[in-house]
């Protein structure tokens, strides 16, 4: 298990067990590259990518998806510690959390109908919820024993979903902060629609896919989310990234975030497009967990040749307005 050098990463000096916690919600769709900013993340000294949070009791727990070390969480070396410590830490009611609780709470959460309750708790409040009471409680504990289990003293969650930032914004004893990665939709929904293999151990693996209206649908869903989190939450502690542009320029793209943090190492990149990545300890996410050695990062296009002009329509019809608000060309 790799080990990070544990420190207080503002003031210098070692840190206990009684510091607080620097959580990274990154939030946006799905492929846009936040399971790599993840990993290159985890590489800094201090810092360490625990992947989507959120889907360690479903996809770690119950059915048993390998971690980015290629262990099953249960016998991972660091997330079977995590597992134990919020099963036996008493919850907000002095009873023991289960799985089943758990996953219970979570799914109450994300009803389509409390959603915009879960978005206003991130500036506190909500106490009486018992839902919300287990999530932030049990989130709290993981967080809190994978940076201690790892040595880091920043946490990268991927989870992703507006939602799960504000849960997290309500864990006492974390330091938090937000990274909004967003990517055209156009080229989100081409992604969605390709097949990904990926082989862990003896075993491969395939990545469903997703229909065009689903993808923009979760798209939205997920900027609108995020604008609404951002007027909770402190703009200091904010930072929206494109895509294309952390392809373009990573370097200068994993600098600027690292000093919202007060994080002054950097990533091991080898030229200024190359990064080399070690095993990871990520729960959940896109199969390029497993990916290691020097990796270059580069813009996907695809979707600019091979999407019909009648599929990326539909997509720009559906999103015109958030698509010039980030930047976005809409001609087709």
């Amino acid at each position: 298990m790799r080990r990070y050098g544990r420190r207080d990463l503002r003031g210098g000096g070692v840190a206990t067990s009684d510091d607080r916690v620097t959580v990274l919600s990154v939030v946006g769709a799905g492929r846009s590259g936040t399971t790599v900013l993840a990993s290159i993340l985890g590489e800094v000294p201090g810092c360490a990518g625990a992947g989507e949070i959120r889907w360690l009791w479903q996809r770690g727990v119950v059915d048993e998806r390998p971690c980015g070390c290629g262990k099953k969480p249960s016998e991972c070396p660091v997330w079977s510690q995590v597992i134990e410590r919020c099963l036996s830490t008493p919850g907000p009611d002095g009873t023991l959390p289960t799985v089943e609780g758990i996953l219970a709470a979570q799914q109450e959460l994300g009803e389509t109908r409390h959603r915009p309750r879960v978005l206003r708790s991130a500036a506190g409040g909500d106490d009486d919820w018992a839902a919300l009471r287990l999530v932030r409680h049990v989130t709290g504990v993981a967080v809190r024993t994978f940076a201690e289990v790892t040595g880091a003293g920043v946490v990268i969650d991927t989870s992703k979903r507006p939602l799960d930032a504000a849960v997290m914004a309500g864990v006492s004893g974390v330091d938090h902060y937000v990274l909004h990665v967003l990517r055209d939709p156009r080229a989100v929904a081409h992604s969605w629609r390709r097949a990904k293999a990926f082989s862990v151990g003896d075993e491969t693996r395939t990545m469903g896919t997703r229909r065009l209206p689903a993808t923009v649908r979760r798209w939205l869903a997920s900027a609108l989310g995020t604008e609404a989190l951002r007027r909770r939450l402190p703009r200091e502690h904010w930072l929206r990234l494109r895509y294309e542009d952390f392809c373009a320029h990573p370097v200068e793209s994993m600098d600027g975030l690292l000093s919202m943090m007060g994080v002054t190492g950097r990533p091991p990149f080898e030229d200024a497009s190359t990064v080399r990545l070690q095993p990871n300890h990520i729960v959940a996410g896109n199969p390029s967990r497993f990916t290691v050695g020097s990796v270059r990062i580069r813009v996907d296009e695809e979707w600019k040749t091979a999407m019909s002009r009648r599929d990326q329509l539909l997509v720009v019809g559906s999103t015109w307005p958030l698509l010039r608000r980030y930047g976005y060309s809409w001609r087709v």
